[in-house]
């Protein structure tokens, strides 16, 4: 069982107002591209990786244990979506932001206030993106389709969390994780469908911007489809903090065989856990409701870097 920590900035999806804006002018349009603002790295320290890690880490920032500076090894469409709060395929900008294979790794060490929000720290990186890799970018709203999450008629199962965990860490709790504080997602990659994923200290506008994966994840769908996940929009009325754990069947989610066994129309596999759907009626009491227009932020990049400028 490998387990996955991950802290809040980096699921949750903020909306900024937009940084480029149409004007109208004597029957023209002109875009207008205000320059970086607000908050800034106490210092930073940005440059291409020599690992040979292929894979983004991130340690540090709001809601961690070490809120005064952040490390971060990432390739840059994972930047920009810990910069702007966004999915990947809520940016668009050059040819080379989707192919993985060619882009490099980034190695980026700063340091901040200990008590920077996560809307401070995003800011942050953008404004580090602006001055070392020379972005130049605008806002867009576009409509995607996906859901509406609901309470059930039956009512939430949630009961909100008045406390923060004790700051005891490494121990294992009786449900079968780490016992650590704060805002966090935990699971585990199996090779079977099955999925166990524990939700701390969430708040249901946190929980949705994880959910859209986990529900396309669910359904197969993969960037070819056009869209990476569907979007899901915080429609419950629940306003406090959640800590709770969401176990189904994810057929795609694990190696396909010939002898894997097929969903019935029920809504489960022979293993008996319930397709996310289900679960989520089932164990929290909340339920998913299509739409056909979930309006959310698209980065739209205009100019980015790949080299940054030296320390």
């Amino acid at each position: 069982m490998i387990y996955l920590h991950v802290p809040e900035h980096i699921v949750v999806r903020m909306t900024y107002m937009p940084r480029a804006f149409p004007v109208l002018l004597a029957g023209l349009l002109f875009r207008v591209v205000c320059p970086a603002d607000g908050p800034t790295f106490d210092a930073a320290s940005v440059k291409i990786s020599e690992s040979d890690l292929r894979q983004a880490t991130y340690s540090g920032g709001p809601g961690s244990s070490d809120r005064g500076r952040t490390r971060l090894h990432i390739y840059m469409t994972a930047l920009l979506q810990a910069a702007f709060g966004v999915q990947q395929d809520q940016i668009k900008g050059p040819a080379w932001l989707r192919d993985f294979s060619a882009m490099p790794f980034y190695d980026i060490d700063a340091t901040m206030p200990p008590d920077t929000t996560l809307e401070q720290y995003e800011k942050m990186i953008q404004n580090l993106m602006v001055e070392r890799f020379h972005m130049v970018f605008h806002h867009e709203t576009r409509d995607f389709p996906g859901y509406q999450l609901v309470v059930d008629k039956g009512g939430s199962k949630l009961k909100e969390v008045t406390a923060d965990l004790p700051p005891t860490t490494g121990n294992v709790g009786s449900d079968g994780f780490p016992v650590a504080p704060g805002t966090r997602t935990m699971g585990f990659r199996p090779s079977t469908a099955h999925q166990r994923i524990k939700y701390q200290e969430y708040t249901m506008r946190v929980f949705v911007q994880s959910l859209d994966f986990a529900v396309g994840r669910a359904q197969g769908k993969t960037l070819d489809d056009g869209f990476f996940q569907p979007r899901i929009a915080d429609k419950t009325g629940l306003a406090g903090k959640y800590t709770f754990i969401l176990e189904y069947d994810c057929p795609p989610c694990a190696p396909l065989t010939a002898t894997s066994p097929a969903r019935d129309a029920g809504g489960s596999d022979p293993g008996g856990f319930p397709d996310i759907f289900v679960a989520l009626q089932k164990q929290l009491g909340l339920r998913l409701e299509k739409s056909a227009d979930v309006p959310m932020d698209v980065i739209v990049v205009e100019n980015l870097d790949k080299i940054p400028t030296a320390n």
